[in-house]
């Protein structure tokens, strides 16, 4: 939602479960292929139907392989696939109501380790995001806390208190920042985290609008907040906020979610009219440095007939991957090219969240 990624995905999903199935008669066979040179997709599922999957498309070949995870391993992955990072050799994958943290081999997809995510009170502390910093993954747990993972033990090393209902994550200027959006609370919360990683302890918070869920980062150390606001008198905001001053600011442009390659910030924004109707759907570019919007429609607003469900680009040869969801059936990814255009699309799973690209040679 989610994320993959966006809350309201999971709050759809959790609400219109008796609608859902987990797959459609099209959806090709699982195998398991080499894995090469390509793209994994995390297919998140249906809330509690436990079907989250892989995908893996083969870029030399340009084909699709579905479920990989569950063709390799004779299991399931698990329910709710909320994130997912390629970091060294190895794919770390969290499992939001299944409350694991499944790590595999990026080369093969075979698993690794699985590791229960549970509280001091042995209860289930729901993973959320992701992200990589100096050997350690760090995990956001929707339980108000963050934890550290080692790459080498595998083992979970340190947890520490942060805001309510944390989200994403983010590294920049050698400091983790977590969105803390409150998401579930009585009131929502309005916080960015700011964690020293050697430390482990968190040394100030900074104020967003209220329902922090997406954050990104430059290469510059500029940090990028997507907030929902309360639904209501608040509305959703997309929000910079600068490295070395912390100062922030609102950016004249609406987002729902949103991914970063070198100068270019990539997004996408809908709105909902008042009979639920998905309206003002746009795909746009954003220039980091200069702090401009470089193409108002990069991409045509009816490229994807439903709902766009996650964004990542390839870092090699800049090909924009949009997911596409109904949060029923199985999802389509779509390629397009850095003018815009569509290359190719493919059938994948139910939900997809998140891609990661990855080069074996």
């Amino acid at each position: 939602m989610n994320t993959k990624k966006i809350l309201f995905g999971l709050l759809f999903t959790a609400t219109a479960l008796p609608f859902f199935t987990s797959c459609e008669e099209n959806e090709p066979t699982p195998t398991v292929p080499e894995i090469s040179t390509g793209l994994m997709i995390l297919n998140q599922g249906a809330f509690s139907k436990n079907n989250a999957t892989l995908t893996y498309f083969d870029l030399a070949t340009n084909t699709a392989s579905n479920d990989v995870f569950g063709a390799k391993n004779s299991r399931g992955l698990g329910d709710t696939g909320q994130d997912m990072i390629k970091y060294g050799s190895k794919i770390y994958i969290a499992m939001y109501n299944s409350s694991t943290i499944e790590i595999i081999h990026a080369n093969t997809s075979a698993s690794i380790k699985q590791i229960a995510m549970k509280n001091e009170s042995n209860q289930p502390s729901s993973p959320r995001a992701l992200a990589a910093y100096n050997g350690k993954i760090y995990i956001t747990l929707y339980d108000g806390h963050l934890a550290q993972l080692d790459t080498t033990s595998l083992t979970i090393t340190k947890t520490i208190a942060v805001g309510a209902n944390p989200e994403g994550i983010a590294v920049a200027n050698n400091k983790l920042y977590v969105a803390n959006s409150g998401g579930m609370a009585a009131k929502h919360d309005s916080t960015i985290s700011v964690i020293n990683p050697v430390l482990f302890k968190e040394e100030r918070k900074i104020k967003v609008v209220i329902n922090p869920i997406v954050i990104k980062a430059d290469k510059y150390g500029d940090l990028y907040v997507i907030s929902n606001g309360n639904y209501y008198d608040i509305p959703a905001a997309f929000q910079r906020i600068e490295a070395g001053t912390e100062k922030v600011t609102t950016i004249a442009t609406k987002a729902v979610n949103i991914t970063i390659d070198e100068d270019n910030l990539y997004l996408y924004s809908y709105e909902y009219d008042d009979t639920w109707t998905m309206v003002n759907k746009k795909y746009s570019l954003y220039n980091v440095k200069t702090e401009q919007i470089t193409n108002a429609n990069l991409i045509t607003s009816d490229a994807l007939a439903k709902v766009p469900y996650s964004i990542d680009v390839n870092p090699i040869n800049k090909d924009i991957f949009i997911g596409e969801t109904d949060y029923k059936n199985s999802g389509k990814m779509y390629c397009f090219g850095a003018d815009g255009k569509l290359k190719y699309s493919f059938v994948v799973g139910v939900n997809p969240a998140k891609t990661v690209f990855i080069t074996n040679k």
